[in-house]
């Protein structure tokens, strides 16, 4: 008889377990916040939210989400209250207004996306819709190429005219290989609908008129009254 409780005791731990790791998310979501926060400090080894900041790698990423545009948002929308001339963004929130202000066509063909920030640089890793890229401009990778391929651009990002700024990609890593900068423009230009000569623009919030990226974080400056 003990034999049989102990049998079905391992059963149901078991199964309590199992469940608790498939529904892990939920039952963190639930927990108290102060618990929540012991968890992540101990290390828990969950996804990061959408907005926050993981670690890889080579550094620390951004990831966008809708908390942190909104956080951006409510920056960007309390600075044409203030008297200051600049507001300061952390890292997942200005990456999170970088995405929202990509063109829709060139976001579409983007999946999965994460931002490092450096000096006046970004370095993105995402993936990337592969199958309107023309085959003559992938050259021997052609036919090798997934439907969808991780990849990670880096380059500068510059002013352009009111309203925008751009992202110069001059390096792209494709399954592992770093192409020279003039094939990286090239092949980007391909891939993203709007994208020239490397340069990926993308929309700055209403009244700001130039951001200024930094490892921890941006500047955006307000348009002159």
């Amino acid at each position: 008889m003990r034999f049989v409780l102990y049998v079905v005791g391992v059963v149901v731990l078991a199964v309590a377990l199992s469940a608790a790791w498939l529904f892990r998310a939920d039952l963190v979501r639930r927990l108290p916040p102060q618990v929540a926060r012991v968890g992540q400090a101990l290390g828990a080894g969950a996804a990061p939210a959408s907005g926050d900041v993981e670690r890889t790698e080579d550094g620390r990423a951004a990831v966008p989400g809708p908390a942190a545009l909104g956080r951006a948002r409510d920056k960007v929308d309390s600075l044409h209250g203030w008297h200051a001339d600049s507001v300061v963004l952390s890292a997942p929130e200005v990456a999170s207004l970088i995405v929202e202000g990509l063109p829709p066509a060139a976001r579409a063909r983007l999946d999965s996306i994460r931002v490092r920030l450096g000096d006046d640089r970004i370095t993105v890793t995402a993936r990337l819709e592969t199958r309107s890229i023309p085959k003559s401009a992938l050259g021997p990778l052609a036919g090798a190429l997934a439907p969808w391929e991780a990849v990670t651009g880096s380059g500068l990002v510059a002013p352009r005219e009111a309203g925008w700024a751009e992202w110069r990609v001059d390096a792209l890593t494709l399954r592992g290989f770093t192409l020279p900068a003039p094939a990286s423009r090239d092949l980007l230009s391909r891939a993203l609908p709007g994208v020239r000569d490397g340069a990926l623009p993308f929309a700055l919030p209403r009244g700001i008129s130039r951001i200024r990226v930094r490892p921890a974080g941006a500047t955006l400056y307000r348009e002159a009254r």
